[in-house]
């Protein structure tokens, strides 16, 4: 199990609260699931469009993230963001930080790294479509935990380009192969 799991799974059972079409309503099967594993998280109250954002801090083996799921109820979609907590600084670095997420975004089969010009944030992406269906709690825990433990994997990649005077390649071929010492630690996320 990756660091973002609690080391003893808890039984969930699904929620009885249900929407219009008699589907598990989403926002009760999001609480369910991060209640499940004793999470803190905050709800927004809804915006105009319908969406309601849950938000919430994850902590991995290489930093601590803020983690959002965007529920867009009216459209039956949850996306998951889980951000960086360092920007990237304009200039070379930015570019160079781009290549590397770009490296990396050809590798994965879920989700995507992105990058705001603007500002610098770096977060990672990904997201699920219910319609004609309903969300699950597994779906839940996958949208959730692969974006977090793939921002928690590559971060180190992230800071060596930064901070370290490493090219993409290098940063990237390290976090995908990290010295053996750092690859064997244990812990969970939290």
């Amino acid at each position: 199990e990756d660091c973002f799991h609690k080391r003893e799974r808890t039984i969930i059972t699904m929620s009885k609260l249900q929407d219009k079409d008699g589907n598990p309503d989403m926002l009760a099967t999001v609480k369910e699931y991060l209640d499940s594993g004793s999470r803190t998280y905050q709800i927004q109250p809804s915006r105009d469009d319908g969406s309601t954002i849950i938000a919430m801090t994850l902590t991995g083996r290489n930093s601590t993230f803020r983690a959002f799921i965007d529920l867009k109820v009216p459209l039956d979609r949850m996306l998951v963001f889980v951000e960086s907590p360092v920007k990237v600084p304009e200039g070379e670095k930015r570019t160079m930080c781009a290549e590397l997420l770009m490296r990396i975004n050809f590798t994965l089969a879920l989700g995507s790294f992105e990058i705001d010009f603007r500002d610098g944030e770096i977060r990672y992406r990904m997201a699920v479509d219910v319609e004609g269906s309903s969300l699950s709690l597994k779906m839940v825990e996958t949208n959730l935990m692969v974006p977090a433990a793939t921002m928690d994997r590559y971060f180190p990649a992230l800071m060596a380009v930064i901070y370290g005077g490493k090219s993409p390649a290098d940063a990237i071929e390290e976090a995908r192969n990290p010295p053996p010492s750092t690859a064997s630690q244990d812990s969970s996320m939290q």
